[in-house]
């Protein structure tokens, strides 16, 4: 089987920050499920983290996280988790069914034309959108249209005591916002904001905006004035 692929930077033995990176993006292996990949992270966490490590995770990252705080909360410390929802988001059913149709012509033009113009309007540049675009060609049809699938109908439970920071962008489906609200509401250890007039991938066009958000709630620096808290 192969094996996941990690690259590691910065500095040797300081407290490890794993971040889980989206659907699509460098596909080194099929994907299985959500069971199997949580434990092939966990089983990297145990092997090579420093302690135990921080979280950051987008959209399937982010479901990632969720699902590892369900069975293995104690191997991690904080979580960010943007863009993922606890439980399936209204309309998932049609989500799914476009899913599948475009699993079947993923590596066609138009396709990456539509991956292209998603992305430059959360505001990727033109780099990002052809690596995205060739990570998602080299995917196979059957597991994009696996993980997405199941993407969109995880559920899982509430209960974790790890510090967490919820994130979305303003525009995304509305039941993100209120898994948000939810987990963020029964944690004291707990935040949840959102990037206003911003969709689903909104660090593409502010990455410095993410880096701040990362140091903010895994290093204690200041709130970054771009999001919008949401209140409970």
């Amino acid at each position: 089987m192969k094996q996941l692929f990690v690259k590691e930077i910065g500095q040797q033995n300081a407290q490890t920050i794993v971040f889980l990176h989206a659907s699509g993006s460098s596909s080194d292996v099929e994907w299985t499920s959500f069971d199997d990949v949580t434990e092939m992270i966990v089983k990297i966490i145990k092997s090579r983290a420093h302690g135990k490590p921080h979280l950051v995770g987008l959209s399937l990252g982010g479901s990632l996280i969720l699902k590892l705080l369900e069975s293995h909360s104690d191997a991690v410390d904080r979580v960010i988790v943007d863009g993922a929802c606890h439980h399936p988001i209204k309309g998932y059913r049609k989500v799914i069914a476009m899913v599948y149709v475009m699993s079947l012509f993923k590596n066609t033009k138009i396709v990456a034309h539509l991956m292209t113009k998603m992305m430059q309007d959360d505001g990727a540049s033109e780099e990002d959108c052809r690596g995205f675009v060739a990570d998602l060609q080299r995917a196979s049809s059957k597991s994009f249209h696996r993980v997405m699938s199941q993407a969109n109908v995880l559920n899982v439970g509430l209960s974790f005591a790890n510090p967490a920071f919820f994130v979305s962008g303003g525009e995304e489906s509305e039941t993100i916002h209120q898994s948000h609200q939810l987990l963020a509401g029964r944690n004291i250890n707990s935040e949840s904001a959102y990037y206003p007039n911003k969709g689903h991938a909104w660090l593409f066009s502010d990455v410095d905006t993410h880096i701040q958000l990362v140091r903010y709630f895994l290093q204690g620096a200041t709130f970054p004035y771009q999001l919008s808290r949401l209140t409970y």
